[in-house]
């Protein structure tokens, strides 16, 4: 399945939650993205690989794991927590409307003209 420019910024977001900062991510050939915040990106097989070694892997029930031992879990109010190995929050991301998500953290990461080729991650 080919990355999705949006999910890429998200993820990046998710990654840098600790220090967030606002950036915008570009699709790149082939099948990549480049950030502004130091980030990149590729497909690897199914998943995702990030510059930093983090893979973002989806099963096929959608659920979502990250190698560096974040995992996901979802709450009654539609927000996704990503949590640590101890099960200490993160950071907490949810749809917000289309090609939109809001963070916890106070940023929102959306896409940018053609959804297919930029996203940014900024604070409003």
């Amino acid at each position: 399945m080919p990355m999705n420019i949006l999910e890429i910024a998200v993820y990046a977001m998710v990654l840098t939650a600790g220090h967030p900062t606002s950036y915008e991510c570009v699709a790149v050939k082939p099948e990549g993205a480049n950030c502004t915040n130091g980030m990149s990106a590729k497909n690897d097989g199914p998943h995702i690989l990030f510059n930093s070694g983090v893979q973002v892997r989806k099963d096929n029930q959608g659920r979502v794991s990250l190698t560096n031992g974040l995992k996901t879990r979802f709450d009654s109010s539609a927000w996704v927590a990503f949590e640590d190995a101890s099960g200490k929050p993160v950071v907490s991301v949810r749809k917000t409307g289309p090609m939109r998500f809001k963070f916890s953290n106070g940023y929102q990461c959306e896409a940018m003209g053609n959804p297919d080729d930029m996203a940014r991650c900024y604070k409003p």
